[in-house]
């Protein structure tokens, strides 16, 4: 179906057998459309199950079907649908049309009926920390849980382990420093290694290190500074890789929902363990494992473009949009969803302040003429533009 024509005669055949008026030669051309391509049987399935009924008669209550037929109306070049249904008729059923289009195309319905975006406003600081007994605590709210051996001390950006002079010297209790949707936060542990811990990300450590290797545990992503000590080696574990330094600064990223793990070294050097394999990396390069394939590489990169969110900044460089949407909703804390796999692979470019509101950012996105972004119900619906 390459014009919108095309598409509104079928969605005309769909509307009729969906309400129970088609005629033979709808049938027949509906059974033609059907062979045309093994995905259009699909569709029809999705349009024409009892559930999607239920639905799409919800929805059709919600919006005119005076404003859908005037949407529609300038794509037919201002035909008054001849060989379609009647110009009455048509216009009765013009919100169901454009709502059977939906699969076919891109999502009509908020292009219809969509609502302004609201201010989407950026993170904080803020986590939570699960003790070794399990008890867990809003770190900024100053309140820590009764019996609690204050072994830290909690700042405006976090959580500090090296100042306290009354740590006990006791053998690796660990506690867990998670950060929610647009949530960021720093901790120092007990040898002056420095975390900026990113959103959606969570740190197992222990409150004091006893042992011949510094150990701790992310998942997420996190900025590591760490402390110089060769004697007592600092590994990074990460559901695939670990990772073996002794002073040296580098960045994590380890989303369970993201295909791939990677750290970009800074300074320093350090190796990487994966899959019985290990690999050293010197400054500016970057090591990727990918989950599917299981397969790990390494390349020379902009580390700035892996660590910019560590001083206050988004880079984005011919990254898809679906990369991009991933990234910032972590930090932004808003849910979308996009409607075809062409909105999912424009690419973008940009430099963004990590601190500002995302609602520019959405313009610049749209600006660009690819893409159009719709909110419905709070959620980002985001289609290509035909």
């Amino acid at each position: 179906m390459n014009s919108f024509k095309e598409k509104f005669k079928i969605a005309k055949i769909l509307a009729s057998l969906f309400t129970h008026s088609s005629t033979p030669e709808e049938k027949k051309n509906y059974h033609a459309w059907l062979d045309e391509n093994p995905e259009h049987q699909k569709i029809a399935d999705r349009i024409l199950n009892k559930e999607t009924y239920e639905e799409n008669s919800r929805l059709i209550k919600s919006f005119s079907s005076q404003k859908a037929w005037d949407r529609i109306y300038p794509l037919l070049g201002g035909e008054k649908t001849s060989g379609f249904l009647s110009w009455n008729r048509s216009l009765k059923y013009a919100a169901l049309l454009l709502l059977l289009l939906i699969p076919i195309s891109y999502l009509i319905y908020n292009w219809v009926a969509g609502e302004p975006i609201g201010e989407i406003t950026p993170g904080t600081h803020g986590g939570e920390l699960t003790l070794s007994n399990g008890n867990t605590f809003n770190l900024f709210e100053n309140v820590l849980p009764e019996g609690v051996i204050k072994v830290f001390i909690i700042d405006s950006k976090g959580i500090n382990y090296q100042t306290p002079a009354n740590k006990p010297k006791v053998k690796e209790i660990k506690n867990t420093l998670r950060t929610l949707h647009g949530m960021e936060c720093h901790i120092v542990l007990s040898d002056g290694t420095k975390v900026h811990l990113n959103a959606e990300s969570q740190l197992t450590y222990p409150i004091c290190f006893s042992d011949k290797e510094r150990i701790v545990q992310v998942e997420g992503e996190a900025y590591f500074d760490v402390a110089p000590d060769k004697a007592h080696p600092f590994i990074v574990q990460t559901p695939h890789t670990s990772i073996r330094v002794t002073g040296t600064s580098f960045n994590v990223r380890a989303y369970a929902d993201e295909e791939v793990e990677s750290t970009t070294l800074i300074s320093g050097a350090i190796e990487i363990s994966s899959e019985n394999e290990d690999y050293e990396l010197i400054p500016n390069q970057h090591f990727v494992y990918d989950k599917n394939s299981r397969e790990s590489t390494v390349s020379n990169v902009n580390t700035e473009l892996y660590t910019s969110w560590e001083s206050g900044s988004f880079i984005f460089m011919n990254v898809p949009l679906e990369n991009v949407m991933s990234y910032l909703s972590k930090w932004y804390g808003f849910k979308y969803t996009f409607e075809d796999d062409a909105a999912r692979q424009v690419q973008i470019g940009a430099y963004l302040n990590r601190y500002a509101n995302m609602n520019p950012i959405i313009n610049m996105i749209m600006e660009l003429n690819m893409v159009d972004i719709k909110q419905k119900e709070g959620i980002l619906h985001i289609s290509y533009k035909q």
